[in-house]
């Protein structure tokens, strides 16, 4: 069978055929499709090879039986203007070769898809993985904001109309995004069974800062090109704490984006805390390696689906700080949360995590146990029996168009 998989993630393809993807989607993401399909096909938004780039700190995402249509950016009004007819031109080609289709919001070339694939009669199902609204409304332009509410009602819509809806939170997104086929609830992230010696390194290395004069790190994961992780927040907070606090502190940032707009930021506040912009790590290992370097992890996000930096860094024994934005209420305790955008509340909580070694203590024993629930062992057959589901449903729609043919 051939399908389509839908999103507006970047890839970048080099001269020899091989495709990056930064910070996600490596080519393991697509196992349980290649295991339900055979092969898929992967409609996304074309970055531009440059030859500076460091492709070590990339991701893969190319590999057998995973191949990919890379298409010019319509997410902004300049590029819907010069590219809409193109894009749509060549969604609808690939649609013609496919015989399902699949969306991960949030994506504008796959709400194009949505409407072609309905009126040729070919399944559709969606991942929903983040929150339309939340994601446009939170961007930080004035376009954006006008966007917001149009992008909203056409995830509802194509969530309510698809055959099969995967959600990767249990409340936040089915909630704001009902579904009128079959569902399933499984997180996207992939992480091993967690091993107790990680907590007992966490728990180790809490008790040696508190007996030391040792640099408190605090560490976030997300992009740098647009507000949606709350970096700048994070930089306001430290700013705010660190002469609250008796050690030092660093912020470490991994994650792609020009890091000159913060420090710009660091100078105005006059920010004596070192804040480093580690970039980007290829997902597994070098995550969570660097994970094992910070003491607090912090994820002041603006919008989320169910965050998988989160998890990973739970999964590492981290104490962990977040949003109430998307899923993160369902992953920590109120007492750790704050309101997006509240960074007098995100200082309060940074400090009195700092001040309290016990409650470090606590906080990395809970979120290490609770990782276990989103294992891969636990969590990937789940994921397959949705999709393998979902391919009897394409195999059995194929069938019926033969026989009406």
């Amino acid at each position: 069978m051939n399908v389509l998989y839908c999103h507006d993630n970047f890839y970048m393809a080099a001269p020899d055929g091989t495709v990056y993807s930064a910070g996600q989607f490596p080519y393991a993401y697509f196992d349980p499709f290649l295991q339900a399909f055979g092969s898929v096909r992967v409609i996304a938004r074309q970055l531009d090879f440059r030859a500076d780039r460091n492709v070590a700190h990339w991701n893969v995402a190319s590999g057998a039986g995973v191949s990919f249509r890379l298409l010019p950016n319509i997410n902004c009004p300049s590029g819907l203007a010069r590219h809409y007819r193109a894009v749509q031109d060549a969604l609808q080609a690939e649609l013609e070769m496919a015989d399902a289709v699949i969306i991960r919001a949030v994506s504008d070339m796959g709400w194009m898809l949505y409407h072609m694939a309905k009126k040729a009669g070919k399944p559709v199902a969606m991942e929903m993985a983040a929150c339309a609204w939340d994601s446009t409304w939170n961007h930080g332009s004035r376009y954006s904001r006008i966007y917001a509410p149009v992008r909203y009602w056409r995830h509802r819509i194509m969530a309510c109309h698809a055959d099969y809806v995967l959600y990767v939170s249990a409340r936040f997104l089915p909630d704001r995004y009902p579904a009128g086929g079959a569902v399933a609830f499984v997180s996207n992230v992939r992480i091993g069974r967690p091993q107790g010696a990680i907590l007992d390194q966490k728990i180790a290395r809490i008790r040696q800062l508190y007996a030391s004069e040792d640099t408190l790190v605090i560490g976030l994961i997300g992009t740098m090109q647009n507000r949606l992780k709350g970096v700048g927040d994070a930089i306001r907070a430290v700013a705010r704490i660190e002469n609250r606090v008796d050690r030092k502190i660093v912020l470490r940032i991994l994650g792609a984006g020009n890091a000159a707009p913060f420090r710009r930021l660091e100078e105005q506040l006059g920010l004596t805390s070192r804040i480093v912009y580690d970039g980007l790590l290829p997902s597994g290992p070098a995550v969570l390696g660097w994970l094992d370097g910070v003491d607090i992890y912090i994820q002041p996000s603006y919008q989320e689906g169910l965050p998988r930096a989160t998890i990973e860094a739970m999964s590492r024994a981290c104490p962990v700080i977040g949003s109430t934005a998307g899923g993160l209420p369902e992953l920590l305790p109120a007492h750790c949360l704050h309101r997006p955008g509240d960074i007098g509340r995100l200082a309060g909580l940074l400090t009195a995590m700092m001040d309290d070694p016990a409650r470090q203590i606590d906080e990395a024993a809970r979120n290490f146990d609770r990782s276990g629930a989103y294992a891969a062992d636990i969590l990937m057959p789940r994921r397959l029996d949705f999709w393998q589901d979902f391919a009897g449903f394409v195999r059995k729609k194929a069938q019926e168009r033969l026989m009406r043919a």
